[in-house]
């Protein structure tokens, strides 16, 4: 068995999958699109559920190089997350291109079957969804010190909001077929940072 098998397996399972959902692709499809037995496929997989850990891994790494990329520049902080939210919608529309459709979320749409299920799947989501997280975190937390945004905005809070409505927006370019409603997004992203204010616990004077 060699390392190109795994390869294929796992990028035909992403084919599969992004084309369909997990639920509806079986070990016997997935073997017959690959060319491999199912001895073949279980001396990499144990199980369907494996493979679906892998694919995650899989849509995170090509997920995590737009991240590196638009979050490694030397940008000011929100434009960094700007050119992200280009990327994102870029990397939608050449799906679209070769996929016929917006396939949606890499990961969200995995989220959406695995998440909640017992086993590694469900952790490894919670896992990169946080790490996703952070790369807003940061550069609102980043904002905030240059003055770009209020200085009691909760960089926590306000990177949640972005993430939600990223996945939300990605949801709505799926059902319309329309990755241009992502790249639109980002005034609508800097006006949930912007609002992410920690609120003063000490109440004013009444007037």
């Amino acid at each position: 068995m060699t390392d190109d098998t795994r390869t294929r397996l796992v990028r035909t399972a992403r084919a599969l999958i992004h084309g369909s959902s997990f639920a509806e692709v079986g070990i016997g499809d997935l073997c017959r699109e690959a060319g491999v037995h199912r001895g073949s496929l279980y001396h990499f997989f144990p199980s369907k559920e494996a493979v679906g850990l892998a694919v995650i891994d899989a849509n995170w790494e090509l997920l995590k190089a737009v991240l590196d990329e638009s979050f490694g520049s030397q940008a000011p902080p929100l434009e960094r997350i700007d050119a992200f939210v280009g990327g994102f919608a870029g990397m939608l529309t050449a799906a679209r291109d070769r996929m016929g459709a917006v396939p949606g979320c890499p990961v969200g749409n995995l989220a959406l079957e695995l998440a909640g299920r017992p086993g590694d799947a469900s952790r490894r989501i919670a896992e990169i969804l946080t790490a996703w997280q952070r790369y807003f975190r940061d550069a609102v937390a980043e904002a905030a010190l240059l003055g770009h945004v209020p200085a009691e905005t909760d960089p926590d809070a306000a990177a949640l909001r972005a993430l939600a409505y990223l996945q939300g927006i990605t949801l709505m370019a799926k059902a319309y077929d329309s990755p241009a409603l992502v790249a639109e997004a980002r005034a609508a992203i800097r006006a949930l940072i912007q609002a992410a204010s920690t609120p003063d616990p000490t109440p004013g004077p009444t007037p």
